[in-house]
């Protein structure tokens, strides 16, 4: 058994070194493939052997496998030798007769006696039959023929067409700009000074008789910025004699003439029915001149270079104001220095002929360049919009009702007794300054009215609710309250700084008393500092005192140390280093420039020195960086003053100024100063009402004490009698310098029970140099009482208010006429600022929004609410227009901090805000390069009639734009003359009356379109009536417009898919940016019922316009597409001239003229092509003519017409070249040679410059290739394991490309191969070394056995 085990290694060896043999002898054959052996192991078993003691019996040969790899690529100069690289067999033929087909990658070809072509073996190489260009005319086996060499190749034909391809240099010079043609080009093809460059071609006449061409190129242009192409002429010069091309009309593939419209749109068909171009000339319009498509244009207005200076880089913020109370500040009030601007009635703009202009106001705030673009834009779409107001419908809206809810032990919720009702129509700051008439008819809002109207309601709400104790005990908000004191609207505004002396009571039991109640003093000072009032309250006022050194000073600025000093004397200031101070004094005889700069201002202290010297107390502030003059200054005035350690018992603001609702981005400026308490450790249990009924005096008049002693001082006076009850005050009673009157009587001990008017009388004997009665003193009660007074001013002020002096506490609402308080103190517990329960509205999803200040009211507070819920009226049965559900409907919202309670959407159905025409996509631009404003309309196109272009067949309105502004009162701002929208001037736009630099482009082009997206077809009719519900959200629609997005909730109930497509509408037309406050507006939704589907189209137009929407798949609304605007392109026409720049004319018989004809044709012009220019881009490649260039000449002696092909042509950085040339004439020709091309292809080349296709070579493939059988020189026939042959053309999918005057090697690796026969001759010596030994064993065992 051993031995046959290696017997069969032997014999298997053996195989092998013949396989390996057989390779090596092989290695120079052309497409030979290498073999290699392949074995198995022999293995005998049975079912009852024991396979785990089993041997194998030896290795048996499976068979000898070709190795069918790529064979390395030889070059040869024989066209007929080929390879295949990649995939593929060549398809022989044993005989012309024969039908067998036999198939190798032996591509050594050659050609037989009968010009057939022929492998080695005599076989014949099959090809396609192709057509005149080389396309395969059948692609099966049966078609295949044998490929034979036509030896000649047509009757003589005269030359008509020439394709001529060169590179002409880039880097050549202008030829018509050299020095020699200064007074004129003239070419000469036998002077080379004319021309660049030129090439010849034979070509032939009707009998085959050659002659010569001659083609000249002539530079006549170079790239430039204006105009980046190059440009050469040509002249055809044929027996000495320059042919010049023609004038060639352009037609399409018919024949049929092209036309242009006025903007180059390309027909065979002018829509006009009244044109016609028979006996008429017209412009010369070349094709060639049609090279740039750009964009219809809008009309823009670029205003002039802006006053304000924003940067190089547009990011300097420029301050916008909208407070009345802050108008003088800015440039409009008259001041040209000023850089704040006023944003109130900003700008009146008129957009593509509206009935009449819009006029818009800006949000306040600060604004680079890019930002007040962005602001304008949006306040000029938002005018031109189609939004409606809020309309509160009484007896339905009015009603708002808050219920808190708090939390059991068991796990259920109890709500307030009786629910916080918010009335709606009751007057609020909002409906005051806006003048909102809450009476009578239903009012509208706009929504930052109506949300500034809501907070405002709610918070009055909430505060007469705890007004009374059992309200302030339900809300648990007893120990939370605080002063509010509110003065009445401004006078005017006080263009002085002022400081106002205050009186602060507070107790430090829920009861006051007279025991338990202090009263303090506080000093607000109101700033007019840059024009700008303001307001703030301090602890602290130390006046300033003259230093004792020389020169003496009370305030000193040092311009070349950028420090300002402060002197008190001997009084330490308490101020510590950098704390803030305010500075404020009456300036009546001080440098008005240092007044300007210090007056109402606050600053930072850096060093306070106390102990330097004791006589001269100071503080120093360094003032870099404080725009400070560049001059210092010294004053010497005593009634200066400066407020240190800002209050934090009370504060000053002014009402309606700022954060009206949470994220307001403007305001309602009552002009009412509010004076209040603040701070938690300030709040408390007891009433302004119980404070007033001590009768604590705080303030009064003065009148009598004439005859006491010149500046005389008595302290604590007392009274010698009062009309009223009040006692216990005591008085600092100061006389003036004349001794004509007292200067002052101060309140230094308030005393109990007096009331506002009484009289108290001062005894002239209790004065110095005083008797009674001629000396008595009068006091009138102006104030008493109160936690909150407003006691007097420090510096006695007068304004004219018109035409009025009138004293600075009465111009800011604290006091009358008569110095009595004006003021109006409630006791609150909302802050204002930071209400307790919020309202605002989501843009996204249009619905009302409240929530609740957890650390207010919320669990852990003494309030320790859980939750809350908002319904409208107590009888109402149905959700309100506003979204606010019914009571029984509520929903209850958890408040722990961020919650938010939605009502149901709604939609706003006021009236609408503007009544205009309406316009979308104005565009507003900064271009910090010029440093102006350029406004675009939304739409674009001129003025065209009914088919005066094409696709226009109805009138297009032209695009217009026009921006300026009323003319302003410098006085407030208001408009002088309502009827003259374009009177003053926007300096900071830099538009308007006497903006004379102003550039106004009109629109040009065609008319932009809208984004328009259409829905699927609806899974249900939509002309019968539905029901709409929330199932699955089915009513939720999430649409994005122009890049803004909201999300659409539809009320549920019965619906047709017009109603639908309303209810769509009307809130798509609601959605607002939540950051930039842009809105959708001009959005249509249709419902077709032939299709029953959707369409959705933006008011905007133009390509930035965009709709997407995405619904429920019941109404085919689940895979919408984008919709997207455009703006057509257009070609600016221009009118070709001569050299001269002369305009040319193509007069009625074809001629071209500089004269005008006659009779011209208009609107629509016949195109021309260019008569054998050369154009090419900056890249090197040809811009024209893109088609043939005719050449004709017909004389006695002389015929001759040609159209030449220049398209091959390029201008490369390169010496000029031929690429290609090629002409149709010929004589009769005679085989020359032949081209195979790398998709098979053989083309016969011809003596007189013929090249026919004669076939394509028949590729085949095979789905087992080691199944074909070999049959000798390299060659294979098909067998039932290898399947049939799959033929096809090289280059395509599954086979290789063909390369002609290549042979493909062997693939044999002869390095490889010797390795393998060592191998195999080892394994060889191993095998017989086996048997040997196994002879030994045997013949040992005979011998045992023996």
């Amino acid at each position: 058994m051993s031995f046959y085990t290696a017997l069969t290694g032997l014999n298997g060896s053996s195989a092998d070194i013949s396989a390996t043999s057989n390779n090596i002898a092989n290695v120079g054959t052309t497409g030979f493939k290498r073999s290699r052996a392949e074995f198995g192991d022999i293995f005998a078993t049975s079912p009852l052997q024991n396979a785990s003691s089993s041997i194998g019996s030896g290795a048996i040969l499976k068979g000898i496998k070709q190795q069918f790899t790529q064979g390395n690529i030889s070059s040869s100069l024989n066209a007929l030798d080929l390879a295949i690289s990649g995939q593929g067999f060549f398809t022989l033929k044993p005989s012309l007769t024969s039908a067998q087909k036999v198939y190798t990658r032996n591509g050594s070809l050659n050609v037989d006696n009968d010009r057939y072509v022929v492998d080695s073996a005599g076989q014949y190489l099959l090809v396609y039959p192709v057509n005149d260009d080389g396309s395969v005319t059948a692609k099966d086996l049966d078609s295949a023929l044998p490929l034979q060499l036509p030896v000649t190749s047509g009757d003589p034909q005269a030359t008509s067409n020439i394709s001529l391809g060169v590179n002409v240099p880039a880097a050549a010079d202008v030829v018509t700009d050299r020095a020699a043609f200064a007074d004129g080009y003239t070419f000469n093809p036998s002077d080379p000074n004319t021309f660049t460059n030129s090439t010849s071609i034979t070509i032939f006449d009707d009998l085959g008789n050659p002659t010569i061409a001659t083609m000249y190129f002539i530079k006549t242009q170079s790239a430039s910025a204006e105009d980046p192409t190059n440009k050469y002429d040509t002249r055809l010069v044929i027996n000495d004699t320059v042919i010049d091309p023609d004038l060639v009309s352009s037609v399409d593939d018919a024949g049929k003439q092209i036309f242009i419209d006025r903007f180059g749109m390309q027909t065979t068909d002018v829509p006009d029915d009244n044109y016609f171009i028979e006996g008429k000339g017209s412009a010369l319009y070349k094709k060639d001149a049609l090279e740039t498509l750009v964009d219809s244009q809008p009309a823009k207005l670029t205003g002039e270079v802006t006053e304000f200076d924003f940067g190089e880089e547009g990011d300097r913020l420029v301050q916008i104001v909208t407070d009345p109370i802050q108008f003088n500040s800015t440039r409009e009030s008259g001041d040209a220095d000023s850089r704040v601007y006023w944003g109130k009635n900003f700008l009146t703009v008129n957009v593509d002929n509206g009935d009449q202009p819009v006029n818009i106001d800006l949000r306040p705030g600060n604004y680079n360049a890019t930002q007040l673009a962005a602001e304008v834009e949006r306040a000029i779409n938002e005018a031109y919009g189609d939004d409606s107001k809020v309309q509160i419908v009484q007896n339905v809206d009015d009603a708002l009702n808050i219920n808190l809810f708090k939390l059991n032990a068991d796990g259920s919720s109890t709500g307030l007794t009786t629910a916080v009702n918010v009335d709606l129509l009751s007057a609020s700051y909002v409906s005051d300054v806006e003048a909102i008439d809450l009476t009578g008819a239903s009012p509208d809002f706009t929504r930052d009215q109506f949300l500034a109207h809501s907070q405002a309601r709610v918070n009055a709400a909430l505060n007469t609710y705890a007004g009374t104790a059992t309200g302030a005990s339900a809300l648990g908000v007893t120990n939370q309250m605080f002063a509010r004191s509110a003065g009445t609207k401004m006078d005017a505004i006080l263009t002085k700084t002022q400081i106002v002396n205050l009186k602060h009571a507070t107790s430090t039991a829920a009861t006051p008393t007279v025991g338990n109640t202090t009263v303090s003093e506080k000093y607000m000072v109101y700033s007019y500092q840059g024009k700008t009032p303001s307001l703030s309250v301090y602890d602290n006022k130390t006046q300033v005192s003259a230093s004792t050194s020389n020169p003496s000073f009370t305030v000193k600025f040092d311009a070349t140390q950028n420090t300002m000093t402060i002197n008190f004397g001997t009084t330490s200031p308490p101020i510590t280093n950098n704390g803030k101070i305010r500075i404020g004094g009456e300036f009546q005889t001080a440098d008005t420039t240092a007044a300007s700069h210090i007056n109402g201002r606050e600053f930072t202290v850096t060093n306070v020195d106390t102990t330097t010297d004791a006589n001269n107390k100071t503080v120093t502030i360094n003032t870099t960086g404080l725009s400070f003059p560049d001059d210092g200054f010294t004053l010497t005035e005593a009634d200066i003053f400066v407020m240190s350690n800002q209050s934090e018992k009370l504060e000053a603001f002014f009402e309606g100024a700022s954060n009206v609702y949470e994220g307001a981005e403007v305001n309602f400026s009552s002009e009412k100063i509010i004076i209040r308490e603040i701070g938690d450790s300030n709040k408390h249990a007891y009433s302004d009402t119980q404070i007033s009924n001590l009768g604590l005096l705080t303030s009064s008049s003065v009148g009598g004490g004439f005859g006491v002693t010149a500046n005389s001082t008595v302290t604590s006076v007392v009274q010698s009698g009062t009309s009223g009850s009040g006692s216990g005050a005591r008085f600092t009673v100061v006389s003036n310098s004349g001794g004509n009157g007292l200067t002052s009587v101060t309140v230094t001990t308030q005393g109990t029970g007096y009331k506002v008017g009484d009289t108290i009388t001062i005894a002239g004997t209790s004065l110095t140099g005083g008797a009674s009665p001629a000396d008595d003193v009068t006091l009138t009660v102006n104030s008493a009482g109160g936690i909150i007074q407003v006691a007097s001013g420090q510096f006695t002020i007068n304004q004219a208010v018109a035409g009025v002096s009138t004293g600075s506490l009465d111009i800011l609402g604290l006091q009358n006429a008569a110095g009595v308080s004006a003021t109006a103190t409630t006791t609150d517990w909302v802050d204002e600022k930071a209400p307790a329960i919020k309202v605002n509205y989501n843009e996204n999803t249009q619905q009302l929004e409240f929530t609740v200040d957890r650390t207010v009211l919320g669990t852990g507070t003494e309030s320790n609410f859980n939750s809350f819920s908002i319904f409208g009226s107590a009888t109402a049965d149905s959700t309100n227009n506003l979204g606010v559900p019914t009571q029984d409907d509520a929903s209850t919202v958890l408040i722990r901090g961020g919650e938010v309670l939605r009502t149901e959407p709604f939609v706003a159905d006021g009236e609408e805000i503007q009544l205009n025409d309406k316009r979308y996509g104005v565009t507003v631009n900064y271009n910090s390069d010029t440093s102006n404003f350029t406004f675009g309309s939304g739409s674009t196109g001129e003025l065209i009639e009914a088919n005066g272009a094409l696709g226009v067949t109805a009138q297009q309105k032209a695009s217009s734009i026009e921006v300026g502004r009323y003319l302003l009162s410098t006085a407030d701002g208001s408009v002088i003359d309502s009827t003259e929208h374009f009177g003053g001037d926007n300096h900071l736009m830099s538009v308007g009356n006497s903006k004379n630099d102003v550039i106004l482009s009109a629109g040009r082009g065609l008319a932009s379109t809208a984004a328009v997206s259409v829905g699927d077809a609806a899974n249900e009719d939509l002309t019968s009536v539905f029901r709409l519900s929330n199932t699955g959200g089915e009513n939720i629609f999430n649409v994005s417009v122009n890049g803004i997005s909201g999300i659409i909730e539809i009320p549920t109930g019965f619906y047709v898919g017009t109603t639908l497509a309303e209810a769509l509408q009307s809130r798509i037309n609601q959605i607002q940016d939540p950051v930039t406050g842009d809105t959708v507006g001009g959005v249509t939704v249709k419902y077709d019922s032939s299709s029953n589907n959707f369409t959705f189209t933006t008011g905007t137009t133009g390509n930035t316009s965009t709709i997407k929407v995405k619904g429920a798949a019941r109404f085919g609304l689940d895979d919408v597409a984008l919709g997207v605007g455009t703006v057509p392109q257009i070609y600016n026409l221009v009118q070709a001239t001569n050299a001269d720049g002369v305009a040319l004319y193509v007069d009625a018989t074809g001629n071209v003229v500089t004269t005008p004809p006659a009779n011209l044709v208009e609107g629509y012009f016949p195109l021309y092509i260019d008569e054998g220019e050369l154009t090419f881009d900056n890249g090197g490649r040809i811009v024209s003519p893109k088609n043939l260039v005719h050449y004709e000449r017909q004389e006695e002696g002389f015929s001759i017409a040609l159209d030449i092909d220049f398209g091959q042509s390029t201008q490369f950085a390169q010496p000029f070249s031929v690429l290609n040339v090629d002409q149709d004439g010929f004589t009769s020709g005679r085989l020359d040679g032949l081209e195979i091309d790398a998709s098979g292809t053989i083309r016969a080349n011809y003596t007189n410059g013929q090249n026919n296709p004669l076939g394509k070579i028949v590729l085949a493939n095979f789905n087992n290739q080691n199944g074909l059988k070999q049959i000798g020189n390299a060659t294979y026939v098909e067998t039932a394991v290898s399947g049939e042959a799959q033929v096809g053309e090289a280059g395509s999918e599954g086979y290789g490309n063909i390369l002609s005057g290549s042979l493909e090697r062997s693939n044999v690796d002869i390095t490889e191969e010797l390795v393998n026969l060592i191998t195999a001759q080892r394994n060889f010596q191993a095998s017989a070394k086996a048997i040997e030994t196994t002879t030994t064993l045997t013949q040992t065992i005979i011998n045992i056995r023996m």
